[in-house]
């Protein structure tokens, strides 16, 4: 059986490959002059929304996790942006937009869940205080730098 990855088990980074799936479809019915500029980099930039999520989901800083869903979630609005633009162009009928827009508000919100959780310190946890020097102690004298010649 093969092992599955965090970053499998994630419902925004699932929901994120099936937004891969509706842009690839989309962008085969682009006019051809179109396919090869903005439906490459529609493409490309809903690749990342994924690929993003996953090396997030890899990283065990949550500082970083919280970087690359962040990453994850400029480009879903590349995507956005871009889906918007095959409308104006009528490249693309409403109701298609209507469905991939919806794909986009639910990985939206995953992703937001998901930066946030990273990047949210848990309640119970205290930033530590700098130690208090106990009576019995010497005090400890800064060292001096040491010079380079």
């Amino acid at each position: 059986m093969e092992r599955e990855y965090g970053f499998e088990k994630l419902s925004a980074w699932q929901n994120s490959r099936s937004l891969v799936k509706h842009i690839y479809c989309l962008t085969k019915e682009l006019p051809p002059e179109e396919r090869f500029c903005l439906g490459s980099q529609m493409q490309r930039a809903a690749v990342s929304v994924s690929s993003n999520i996953a090396e997030g989901a890899s990283r065990s800083s949550k500082k970083e996790q919280g970087h690359f869903y962040q990453t994850a979630y400029a480009s879903l609005m590349e995507v956005l942006c871009q889906l918007i633009l095959c409308l104006d162009l009528e490249y693309i009928k409403e109701s298609e937009y209507s469905n991939i827009r919806e794909s986009i508000e639910k990985v939206s919100y995953q992703l937001n869940q998901l930066r946030k959780a990273a990047l949210t310190i848990p309640q119970n946890s205290q930033p530590t205080q700098p130690s208090k020097p106990s009576q019995n102690s010497q005090p400890t004298q800064p060292s001096k730098p040491s010079q380079l010649n």
